[in-house]
C-alpha cells in the first residue's frame, strides 16, 4: 500500500510527538546521585582510608540526610568531617556528623542543611569519612542507606545511590617488614581539660563573665555549629571571672557508658566554672536554651513537642523539663531547666524508636539481613554497578509502554485507519 505525502507528514508528526514524550519521561525520571569515592580500593591491614560521600544534584538541593553502613569486623570509623557541598558560593549551612555505632557498623543521621532556603545545584563532597582497616583480610562494602535529599521547601527529591568496595590485604607479619618502612602513626587518647577525648570534639566554644552576687547571668552563643544559644542562672555569690565551656561532640561523650534513648540530634558537654562551683549555694534557676533545625524535624518526621534535652548524671540519662519558647525561619527554639552541668544530648522521641534495625554488610558469609533491612540497604552484588533497580524498572516500563504505543500506531497506519 502506498502512502500519500500527507500520510507521511502525519507519520513524521506522530514520531516527533513520541520522541518528545520519551524525552519528558527521561527528564522526569532523572535522579540526583549520592555516591562514595573511591568506588573500589585495596588497602593494607591497619591502614587508614579516606572515603568521600559525593552529591550530584539533578535538581536544586537544600538539605541531605543519610546513613553509612560498613562491616565493623573489617573497618572502624576514625573521623567524620564536613565536605564543601553545602558551603558553595559562601552558602551558610549546618552539618551534623551523625551518631556512630561500632557494634552494628553504622553511622546514623549524617545531616546538613542550608540556611535561609539557599539551594545547591553544583556537585560536591557532602562528607569525608576516615576508616581504619582491621587485621581481617577480605572484601567489604561501604553502603549508603536511608538517603533523603530535599529542596528548600523540605520536599524530598528522587535519588540514586552508588556504594564502594574495599579490599583489605592479608596482614604481613612484622618480622617481614623492612625497618625503613615500619613506622607507627601518631598517638591517640588524651583530651581537653574537661576530660573529653579530643578526637570526639567537633566544635568547642568558651565564654567568660565576671560573676557578682544576686545577679542574673546569661552566657550567649552565636556560632552556627553550636546548638546551644544561651546558658543562664541566678548567681547567689560573687565568684570573679567564671567560664562556660560547650563541647559539641561527634558522638556520645567518651565519659558516658550508653547512648540516650530516642533519635539523637546533637551530643554535647556543658561545663560552668571549675569542679565544685556548680552548687546550690553558688547558683539557682539554671536554664539551657537550644535550637533545632526545622529541616531536620521535617526530614525525620518528628513532632517538635517530642524534642527534649537529656542530661547524663550518676550513671544514667534523665529527661529535663523542656519547652518550646519560639521559632524563626530555620530553627525551633527550646529551653530546659537543669540541676547541673555534665554531658547532654538533644533527642527526639519517634514512633520507630523501638524498631531500630540491624544491618551488617560483608562478604555474605555471616550476615543475616531482614526483609526490612534489604529495603533500606544496598545489594552487595550491585554495589559497584550503579543505579538503583527501582529507577531502572521505571525507565524500562516507560520505554516498553512507549514502544507498544508506537507499534500500535504503525499497525493502524498499515491498515489505513489514519489515512
Amino acid at each position: 500500500m502506498k502512502y500519500s505525502p500527507d500520510s507521511y507528514r502525519k507519520i513524521m508528526l506522530l514520531f516527533l510527538v513520541l520522541t518528545l514524550i520519551y524525552a519528558c519521561i527521561l527528564t522526569t525520571s532523572a535522579e540526583s546521585v549520592v555516591s562514595i569515592s573511591p568506588s573500589s580500593r585495596s588497602i593494607d591491614a591497619n591502614q587508614e582510608l579516606d572515603v568521600y560521600i559525593n552529591i550530584e544534584p539533578e535538581t536544586p538541593i537544600a538539605g541531605a540526610q543519610l546513613d553509612i553502613l560498613y562491616d565493623p569486623d573489617m573497618l572502624s570509623v576514625s573521623s567524620v568531617n564536613e565536605g564543601d557541598f553545602f558551603k558553595q558560593d559562601g552558602t551558610m549551612s549546618i552539618f551534623i556528623g551523625g551518631t556512630g555505632d561500632e557494634t552494628q557498623g553504622r553511622i546514623s543521621g549524617l545531616f546538613a542543611v542550608t540556611l535561609g532556603k539557599a539551594e545547591i545545584t553544583t556537585e560536591g563532597t557532602f562528607a569525608r569519612i576516615t576508616f581504619t582497616a582491621s587485621d581481617t583480610s577480605g572484601d567489604c562494602v561501604i553502603g549508603i542507606s536511608n538517603v533523603i535529599l530535599s529542596n528548600s521547601d523540605g520536599l524530598s527529591v528522587p535519588v540514586t545511590t552508588h556504594t564502594a568496595q574495599v579490599t583489605i590485604n592479608e596482614n604481613i607479619p612484622s618480622s617481614q617488614i623492612d625497618e625503613t618502612t615500619a613506622s607507627s602513626g601518631g598517638g591517640g587518647g588524651g583530651g581537653g581539660d574537661t576530660g573529653e577525648e579530643a578526637g570526639n570534639i567537633a566544635f568547642k566554644e568558651v565564654k567568660k563573665l565576671y560573676i557578682t552576687a544576686e545577679t542574673d547571668i546569661i552566657y550567649s552563643f552565636d556560632e552556627n555549629s553550636n546548638p546551644i544559644s544561651s546558658i543562664s542562672y541566678r548567681s547567689l555569690k560573687s565568684a570573679g571571672f567564671i567560664t562556660s565551656t560547650i563541647e559539641v561532640l561527634k558522638d556520645v561523650s567518651s565519659t558516658v557508658s550508653e547512648n540516650p534513648e530516642g533519635l539523637i540530634y546533637r551530643n554535647m558537654n556543658i561545663w560552668i566554672g571549675k569542679a565544685g562551683y556548680v552548687t546550690g549555694t553558688n547558683m539557682d534557676d539554671m536554664r539551657i536554651s537550644f535550637v533545632v533545625l526545622k529541616n531536620w524535624i521535617r526530614v525525620n518526621d518528628v513532632d517538635s513537642g517530642n524534642i527534649n534535652l537529656k542530661r547524663y548524671h550518676a550513671g544514667k540519662w534523665e529527661t529535663l523539663d523542656t519547652e518550646i519558647t519560639g521559632e524563626n525561619e530555620d530553627f525551633v527554639i527550646f529551653e530546659a531547666k537543669t540541676p547541673g552541668f555534665s554531658p547532654f544530648a538533644i533527642t527526639a522521641e519517634t514512633p520507630s524508636d523501638d524498631m531500630e534495625d540491624e544491618v551488617l554488610l560483608n562478604d555474605g558469609s555471616d550476615s543475616k539481613i531482614t526483609d526490612q533491612e534489604e529495603e533500606d540497604s544496598i545489594s552487595i552484588e550491585n554495589s559497584v554497578s550503579g543505579s538503583t533497580e527501582t529507577s531502572s524498572a521505571k525507565l524500562a516500563q516507560n520505554s516498553s509502554l512507549l514502544l507498544c504505543t508506537f507499534m500500535l500506531i504503525i499497525s493502524l497506519f498499515r491498515r489505513g485507519k489514519f489515512i
